[in-house]
């Protein structure tokens, strides 16, 4: 299957791929344009291609406005092309990534950054038959103190890898003894990576995700509160 694969959880990515081949990709740091960017970006990539049968979008977590940025582009292209919409974890793109040179039964921790200092992350414990990331826990929000303390709670167990930007920003987690040596890397999600974790999971029978994102916190705007007014 031909996959469009969309995220903008932290940088812009978007790839083009057919079952585990990549058949193109991009990727920008695009300082906040990622509804700008994305759009043009995608439509030189699939220039001269496959037709795309299915766009999956990375649903987060991630910050409201480059999240749901990705996911409108998705939606917009799927009606514009006929062809369904769904979405992917964009930590299960940081997975797949690791799993390149990790043992399939490893643990993983996936730390990425959800500004205000706190981290997003999800905790692997390995791959499935089908090679689809399996998480333990999370996705879930948290300041980087207290997700040390979730992981001194797994003492005991064998120490996660890690991955993701979280790391770089935080680096009172690598001193945590709970998560193992190396880091992997800290870059962000890749699109390639959601299309090839979409494709294992269709390829196992089991369903995508629905185009909803994890936001994982609520908005910062308040809707206005009503004045009361008297006319005299």
């Amino acid at each position: 299957m031909i996959i469009l694969a969309i995220d903008t959880s932290a940088t812009a990515t978007a790839a083009l791929t057919d079952g585990e081949t990549v058949l193109a990709e991009w990727s920008a740091a695009v300082g906040g344009k990622h509804a700008e960017l994305t759009g043009p970006a995608i439509r030189s990539l699939t220039a001269g291609q496959p037709a795309p049968e299915l766009v999956v979008t990375g649903v987060g977590p991630g910050p409201f406005t480059g999240l749901r940025a990705g996911i409108a582009t998705a939606i917009g292209y799927s009606l514009g092309a006929a062809i369904p919409a769904a979405g992917v974890p964009s930590h299960l793109a940081l997975a797949v990534r690791a799993y390149r040179s990790l043992d399939q039964s490893a643990p993983l921790l996936a730390a990425t950054d959800a500004r205000r200092k706190e981290v997003y992350w999800t905790r692997f414990s390995g791959l499935d038959e089908h090679g689809v990331p399996v998480a333990a826990a999370g996705p879930e929000v948290s300041a980087p103190s207290d997700l040390a303390a979730h992981l001194t709670e797994l003492a005991g167990q064998q120490a996660p890898a890690g991955i993701g930007g979280g790391f770089e920003l935080y680096p009172e987690l690598l001193a945590v003894p709970e998560v193992a040596d190396p880091i992997l890397d800290t870059a962000p999600p890749a699109a390639a990576g959601l299309a090839i974790a979409a494709h294992r999971i269709l390829a196992s029978g089991s369903e995508l995700w629905p185009t909803t994102p994890l936001y994982l916190r609520a908005p910062d705007a308040a809707p206005a509160t009503r004045r009361e007014t008297s006319l005299r």
